[in-house]
């Protein structure tokens, strides 16, 4: 059950987080529908995003499963401190973030359509961390873009300082639920997503 004030804070930011939702639906859909396009842009770019994938799952799959649980737990709160943090750049690394990691998935699942059947690879694949994982990211997302926002428009009766003061507070509150999503996704997609794989294999 989640702490009162940590329920306030989502509730107060629910609109940042439908928002940072929503990018992250638009790079979804975008994968879907164009790649392949090379006349587009979003082809080179999840070549690299798939690149990047593939080294990533060599160090979190080459060695013991805690190592890669770690591995896999530190990579994903870097990741997840840095949309928070870039978003004094105007919000726009954390923009970028959620298009391109939409775009990731969806370039994934539409590529996985050539193998399996997209809804199990979505249920099997994606779902068992995903549900923990694509939370935490798109909070921090969230709160990235509040960050971009509220320092070119401060907050009522704030100044830019207080503005960033005020939003890293809310952030630091529910910093220990992102926390705990991350590492229950990085349990899950290190012990048991691949058991959920091979049945599709």
């Amino acid at each position: 059950m989640l702490n009162p004030r940590v329920r306030a804070i989502l509730q107060q930011n629910l609109n940042w987080i439908v928002i940072a939702a929503f990018f992250f639906g638009v790079g979804i859909a975008a994968a879907v529908l164009f790649i392949g396009n090379e006349k587009l842009f979003l082809g080179d770019l999840t070549a690299s995003q798939h690149k990047m994938l593939e080294e990533l799952a060599e160090l979190v799959f080459g060695g013991s499963p805690l190592r890669g649980i770690l591995f896999l737990l530190i990579n994903n709160l870097m990741a997840s401190l840095q949309m928070m943090l870039l978003g004094v750049i105007m919000g726009i690394p954390p923009l970028l973030g959620l298009f391109t990691n939409g775009a990731l998935l969806g370039s994934v699942a539409s590529l996985s359509a050539e193998r399996f059947p997209v809804i199990s690879f979505i249920l099997l694949g994606i779902l068992p961390h995903g549900i923990f994982e694509l939370p935490a990211f798109i909070i921090s997302a969230a709160f990235g873009l509040k960050v971009g926002f509220h320092l070119i428009f401060p907050l009522s009766g704030k100044k830019r300082g207080e503005s960033l003061v005020t939003i890293w507070r809310e952030y630091w509150s529910v910093f220990p639920l992102i926390l705990n999503l991350l590492i229950l996704a990085a349990i899950f997609e290190v012990l048991v997503t691949p058991l959920f794989l091979n049945q599709l294999l």
